[in-house]
């Protein structure tokens, strides 16, 4: 394949976002993904408000459910539903939500290519040579949107030392009666591990139950996993997705040279909620321009990128590292004040799902 202006590393809803937002503004882009398409993830595929505000979608065109609050529970007891009179979270199929994402990638002009792993990058400020299981491309710039641990930041340094947590997760059908139960909710486990949270999420036709914690605790998640989907009346676990969700440190580099990174690449996921869709798509928005911009000059200068993340996207991950702290340090009492308080309820889906409070006058 002859050079082009930008490859992007990865077809989640990063790299499409960026690759639709690239060949928009004219560049000539191509998307490589090691998997064929469409592919599922280990995530509990929610939407938040805020999230859908960024797309230049309809969400209800691919959302399973349209949720109004959470059931929640303390070490699977202690039950309390919360509910939001604003839509709370859009539950979507991953593999049809990134499905979409890369038709609109590809209707702009991006070339995707599928089944082609990455196994190495050169890059040297100019120009960048990635070395593939299908064969060398070449382009002026390099976009990781590969996830944890992807091969664009360990090929060029960026994103040591980064925190990570891991994520499992099953799809289960239950019986109606217990459909019923999630028909406008979604699920919260609380205190089980350090920091850590269960979840379920209503689909069409079944529920995406999973677990989540910092990487640590690997070996007591599969136990919290069965024991969540026992209280869904699940027996057995059948096929489990597991995943890494990389946390950015301070003033971790996201940027060198003509290489940059987006979304869980460069650890742009919330520590307390480990949402990292909003992120990805926020990311690629504000890479798309600098990228870009870049191809107007004589050198080729990505650093605006690293500061418009750390000024728009960053307060929002310390706020959610803070509240991470608090919670760990006393899950109980977090539980029950937010159980108590219907203020407080609204404060927490302000932090955590970007809604403003509603508060009575």
């Amino acid at each position: 394949m002859k050079p082009c202006d930008v490859i992007i590393v990865g077809a989640g809803p990063a790299g499409a976002t960026l690759g639709r937002d690239l060949a928009r503004r004219g560049l000539s882009v191509v998307i490589l993904e090691k998997e064929k398409l469409p592919r599922d993830k280990a995530c509990a595929g929610g939407i938040t408000r805020r999230t859908a505000g960024l797309l230049d979608i309809d969400i209800g065109t691919v959302a399973e459910r349209l949720t109004h609050g959470a059931r929640m529970t303390y070490r699977l007891n202690g039950e309390c539903v919360k509910r939001h009179r604003r839509p709370f979270v859009y539950t979507v199929n991953r593999s049809a939500f990134d499905r979409m994402l890369v038709q609109q990638a590809q209707d702009a002009g991006a070339i995707v290519v599928e089944k082609t792993e990455v196994e190495g990058i050169a890059a040297d400020g100019r120009s960048a040579k990635v070395v593939t299981t299908g064969g060398d491309f070449e382009a002026k710039i390099v976009a990781g949107a590969d996830g944890a641990g992807g091969i664009v930041a360990r090929s060029t340094g960026l994103m040591r030392g980064a925190r990570l947590d891991l994520a499992l997760k099953a799809e289960v059908s239950v019986g109606a009666g217990e459909m019923a139960r999630w028909d406008s909710l979604i699920g919260i486990d609380l205190g089980q591990l350090p920091g850590g949270y269960g979840w379920v999420f209503p689909k069409q036709e079944r529920l995406s139950v999973g677990v989540g914690a910092d990487a640590r605790f690997s070996k007591r998640l599969k136990p919290y996993l069965e024991g969540l989907l026992r209280h869904v009346g699940i027996d057995a676990v059948g096929e489990v997705q597991g995943g890494l969700l990389p946390m950015r440190g301070k003033r971790m580099p996201i940027q060198r040279s003509n290489v940059l990174l987006v979304g869980d690449a460069a650890g742009l996921v919330n520590p307390m909620t480990r949402e990292g869709i909003y992120y990805a798509i926020s990311s690629a928005l504000l890479a798309a321009p600098v990228i870009a911009g870049a191809f107007q000059s004589d050198a080729i200068d990505l650093s605006a990128y690293q500061r418009a993340v750390d000024e728009r996207l960053m307060p929002s991950l310390r706020m959610g590292g803070a509240l991470r702290r608090v919670f760990t340090q006393s899950p109980r009492f977090c539980f029950s004040a937010v159980k108590r308080s219907d203020l407080l309820w609204e404060y927490v889906c302000w932090a955590m799902m970007g809604t403003k409070p509603v508060v009575e006058s």
